[in-house]
């Protein structure tokens, strides 16, 4: 099903047009109006000046013949002047006002009475003709008048040019203008066009964009509500598109989000809308579905559809797929509680192993509140200093002392009790508050080691877990150097833990931090071993130190489990390394382990995870030998635990 999505105003193009074209001629011709009457009286004006400098010359040489009151020699004199074309008539008065000498082309020569007029006024400005009055005096006598009348032919004749080429340039300018205007409005519905296109359309995939796929939503939504029937929103992330970018490059990543794409279309009905509304992530609205069982059998023909290989330039790429499923209006009424919705839905299915969809259960908010609620108190914590960090003693089966102590982080909340780490330590990884709790444990770690190497006047190792985030982040080989340094703790006590699985997701980074610590002289353990990879050629070239069976292994002992007990022990020799079981919880374990070679111990039998405080107490109590240890970690206060800490990888609390 494709969509059309057009804007409810009218586009620009069409309304660029006339109506310019219009308000240009309008605007040329208030500006040409504008112009010719300027034009007109700057004629008019130039006019005026020439005939009063025709009017001065004529009262100068008719000054001499009216003094001698001789009007034959004034009107010979006015005979022989030469006015030019657009002069009328030239008169000469006496004092009265009465007609001295004078001639006229057209007759025209004012009388007495407005000669007068004239003198009044000084002049006169009519439509047709300008009248202009000059005395004639001498040495400041005043002996007569001389008007002068011409014509505004010249000023019309001027002015009807200059409007004509006016006109002639505006048209040629209305004409450009309306070649432009057409050029204009095409490229501009061209542009609107391809705006359009990209406010709607995913470049890469051509599918519906974030903003299309939901105005959708939002429209089935509104009319599927109206009839009674019900909208499915799929919300499906790719699960390792990631790897497909960084591995092939992201040429190869887009041909792969087409092919997604494609699939995807497949797989949904005809009537259904599928959109790319992220980077790897598609929605797809099933609308309408007569009930939740064929919205789930819509996600699952995806699931399947995109677990086939796919073709990238002749090799195999699998394209797996998480799924979040929510369907209004039974699990959400408005259009943003159906999308969080279905992204919690998602999020649950990449939880629960990725490559399967999920439907929203409302049991699912309650769960997202909680992890909000959980970050939210946790980031609290830490600006209040609620966390605490809790040892667990580590003992040597040979002199069944007290050799070191494992850094175990906990949390007691102030309202809900202390909370497992199982339940915040993920959310912390999650959120990047892991960084700034593992430098925190850190520097706590080796501070508390410090103080104890002075109560038992020996010294003490301490085992610090190091998390995925933190063996990534490349400043932390200086924060383990400034926890010594702030500290005071030799490097040789100081242990970091790490896990199979973080060393192999990326083996040359972790090569190159193992080899700048073991620089340091800090030691280095791989914890849980047996659970993850445990390739032995990765293991022969690691720098560790120390291998910690894993308590799944030791909580099978002695009835079962001692093959592989006994394998990781005999690897552990045949490597020089030392061995540690974590987990031990009867004497029976215990006695098998001491038996098989095992260097150091750990677990409920021998010490619950304590505070500073009671761990020093125990520590008073130099020399103390192993069954010892036991009933002296029975008498140290009990340390508060959740409900569901036991001797379990979930009770330790690692930071992992």
């Amino acid at each position: 099903m494709t969509t059309k999505h057009a804007s409810d105003t009218k586009p620009l193009a069409d309304t660029f047009g006339l109506g310019q074209l219009v308000a240009a001629a309008t605007a040329l011709f208030v500006a040409g109006c504008i112009l010719a009457a300027f034009q007109f009286m700057s004629l008019r004006q130039s006019l005026t000046d020439d005939v009063e400098v025709q009017a001065a010359l004529v009262a100068d040489n008719l000054a001499a013949a009216m003094m001698f009151r001789d009007k034959q020699t004034a009107t010979e004199s006015l005979r022989t002047f030469r006015p030019p074309p657009y002069l009328l008539s030239i008169s000469a008065y006496d004092r009265d006002g009465n007609l001295f000498a004078g001639f006229a082309k057209l007759g025209i020569v004012p009388d007495k009475k407005e000669v007068l007029r004239l003198l009044a006024s000084g002049g006169d400005s009519a439509l047709l003709q300008i009248s202009v009055v000059k005395r004639v005096e001498y040495r400041q006598t005043e002996l007569g008048y001389v008007v002068v009348v011409a014509s505004t032919a010249r000023v019309q004749s001027g002015l009807l040019r200059y409007v004509g080429l006016f006109a002639v340039a505006a048209f040629g300018a209305l004409f450009v203008a309306v070649l432009v205007v057409l050029k204009t409005k095409a490229r501009m519905a061209k542009a609107e066009e391809r705006l359009d296109y990209l406010a709607y359309t995913d470049p890469v995939t051509e599918l519906a964009n974030r903003r299309a796929t939901y105005d959708t939503l939002a429209t089935q939504i509104n009319m599927q509500g109206k009839e009674g029937r019900q909208v499915a929103l799929l919300i499906v992330d790719l699960d390792n598109f990631k790897a497909v970018n960084d591995t092939a490059g992201h040429s190869a990543g887009d041909a792969l989000l087409r092919m997604v794409g494609e699939v995807l279309r497949d797989a949904v009905r005809e009537s259904d809308v599928v959109g790319r509304i992220g980077g790897d992530e598609f929605a797809v609205i099933a609308s309408p579905v007569r009930n939740r069982m064929e919205a789930a059998n819509i996600a699952g023909r995806m699931a399947d559809a995109l677990g086939r290989p796919f073709d990238l330039d002749g090799q195999k790429v699998f394209a797996t797929a998480s799924i979040g499923v929510s369907i209004f209006p039974d699990d959400a009424q408005t259009l943003s509680e159906l999308i969080s919705n279905a992204d919690v839905a998602l999020y649950h299915a990449k939880a629960a192993g990725k490559n399967r969809f999920a439907e929203f259960k409302r049991e699912m908010t309650l769960e997202t509140q909680r992890r909000v609620r959980i970050e939210r108190d946790l980031r609290k914590a830490m600006e209040c200093g609620e966390l605490e960090v809790h040892y667990q003693p580590q003992f040597d089966c040979a002199s069944q002392l007290i050799v070191g102590v494992e850094a175990l982080l906990r949390w007691p909340h102030p309202e809900d009790g202390f909370i497992s780490p199982n339940d915040f330590i993920p959310i912390a990884e999650e959120c990047g508050l892991i960084n700034e709790i593992g430098r925190w444990v850190l520097l706590r770690a080796c501070s508390d080691a410090t103080g104890w190497r002075s109560a038992s006047g020996a010294p003490l190792s301490v085992a610090v877990n190091v998390s995925a985030r933190q063996l990534r982040e490349r400043d932390f080989i200086n924060q383990v150097r400034a926890a010594l340094h702030e500290s005071g703790l030799p490097s040789a006590q100081l242990e970091l833990e790490l896990t199979e699985s973080l060393l192999m997701d990326d083996v040359d980074a972790a090569l190159d931090f193992m080899q700048a610590v073991r620089a340091m002289g800090v030691r280095l353990s791989i914890d849980d071993f047996g659970t993850g990879y445990s390739s032995l050629a990765y293991l022969q070239s690691f720098p560790i130190n120390c291998l910690k069976i894993d308590r799944s292994f030791v909580h099978l002992l002695p009835e079962a489990g001692y093959t592989i007990a006994s394998a990781v022990i005999a690897l552990a020799r045949g490597f020089n390394l030392s061995v540690v079981a974590e987990g031990v919880e009867t004497h029976a374990q215990l006695t098998w382990l001491q038996e098989a070679g095992c260097d150091i111990v750990q677990g409920f039998l021998l010490g619950r995870p304590m505070n500073a405080a009671a761990l020093r107490a125990l520590l008073q109590l130099e020399g103390v030998e192993l069954e010892l240890a036991v009933v002296a970690a029975g008498v140290a206060p009990p340390i508060p635990c959740s409900a569901s800490e036991t001797e379990s990888k979930d009770g330790t609390g690692e930071v992992v």
